[in-house]
């Protein structure tokens, strides 16, 4: 099974990327915000889920172990496939996933494509107890999404740590968060 991979961008699309391993090109689907922050010869590293089925092989990859660590509950949950489960990851922060089935809140997950109230309220009842040491972070939707804009931009984990911190998130938008957060590294 294929668990990492290091390599150069390919190209990339809105599902997926193909990566370039030493002359070996890899299609690998990812999250959303993963593939928009990429651009052609970037390099990167990805943590990789290798689903294999009867007539195929595919791969799912992620920025870290905690993503692919989620995306494995989430298509252990009877009915939850690697595409429910990808889509997931690409609306919501691994901690608001764990936030949401911890808090019994079945209407935060149904907000993704293809999730009914019903599949949301599958996946608290198989996951509840499971996620607990992931909803003890304290990253939102919100702030992830400002976590993604700052990679996007180029700044380093630790920048993007340290200005996280800093913030406030209250009942702030997105974008203002983003412009305060800007703010604080410059």
């Amino acid at each position: 099974m294929i668990g990492f991979l290091r390599g150069k961008v390919l190209k990339n699309n809105e599902q997926s990327l193909t990566l370039d391993v030493n002359g070996v090109g890899y299609k690998v689907n990812c999250p959303l915000p993963l593939l928009i922050s990429m651009a052609k010869g970037q390099p990167l590293e990805l943590h990789v889920h290798t689903h294999v089925r009867e007539d195929q092989l595919t791969l799912y990859g992620f920025k870290d172990e905690l993503d692919v660590f989620l995306f494995e509950k989430l298509i252990g949950v009877s009915g939850i496939g690697p595409k429910s489960a990808l889509a997931m990851l690409s609306v919501h922060s691994p901690a608001s996933i764990a936030d949401a089935v911890e808090r019994e809140d079945a209407s935060a997950l149904s907000h993704t494509p293809g999730v009914g109230k019903k599949t949301a309220e599958k996946i608290i009842i198989e996951l509840r107890g499971k996620l607990s040491h992931l909803a003890l972070s304290k990253e939102t939707d919100t702030t992830y999404e400002v976590r993604l804009a700052l990679e996007t931009l180029g700044y380093s984990p630790k920048e993007i740590h340290d200005a996280l911190q800093k913030l406030d998130p209250g009942k702030k938008s997105t974008s203002a968060l983003i412009k305060e957060a800007l703010s604080q590294l410059q």
